[in-house]
């Protein structure tokens, strides 16, 4: 199926070459059509960035071998002159983003999935300097009021709580809020891929 937005998608990459996706999607909001997907604010949210992310991939498709459109959520980019065999690889994200079945994701595999991407994003190699022992992992979690085996959801959750209890402009101290955003960090490199 031919997606609409790609003419759109073209125009704004012919005035300006390089984007992000989140960016794409705010010059998008003008459409109507695209603003109300599903009644679900995280369903909404995904089928938008799902439909950007299709019309981006069929895009690429479409303007190989004349040029090459680099596809990367923090970085889009349509080059001129495109590298040998740019469209050759294989890419599982394009795989994902072109099979039309994954439009309609249920709410639990959205959860899924953005779970498995911040506990990954979260997860990523750090210093030496960053790491906790399981002690001090374990403080951190009763100080948190949070389950042995909480998920990024939970944390989330709680993260929002303790910082508007603690925000300087909430009557905190920026010492206080600085304290609880350092263990924030630590906390979500340890969380758990579990869904609720």
């Amino acid at each position: 199926m031919l997606n609409p937005l790609i003419d759109e998608i073209f125009e704004l990459l012919i005035n300006k070459p390089v984007w992000q996706v989140h960016t794409l999607a705010n010059e998008l909001t003008h459409l109507t059509q695209f603003n109300n997907l599903d009644d679900d604010p995280q369903r909404n949210l995904f089928k938008r960035n799902f439909l950007v992310m299709n019309a981006l991939y069929q895009l690429q498709q479409q303007l190989y071998p004349d040029k090459q459109l680099n596809i990367a959520t923090l970085h889009i980019e349509l080059i001129e002159e495109p590298s040998v065999n740019s469209l050759c690889k294989t890419d599982a994200l394009r795989d994902y983003y072109l099979d039309w079945r994954h439009y309609d994701t249920s709410s639990d595999e959205i959860d899924t999935l953005l779970a498995s991407f911040w506990c990954a994003f979260a997860s990523r190699p750090t210093s030496a300097a960053a790491r906790i022992s399981a002690a001090e992992k374990q403080q951190l979690l009763i100080r948190w009021q949070l389950p042995t085996d909480y998920t990024m959801k939970e944390l989330q959750k709680r993260w929002r709580q303790l910082a508007l209890q603690h925000h300087p402009d909430k009557n905190g101290s920026d010492s206080e809020f600085k304290v609880i955003k350092h263990e924030y960090e630590q906390l979500k490199k340890n969380c758990s891929i579990r869904n609720n």
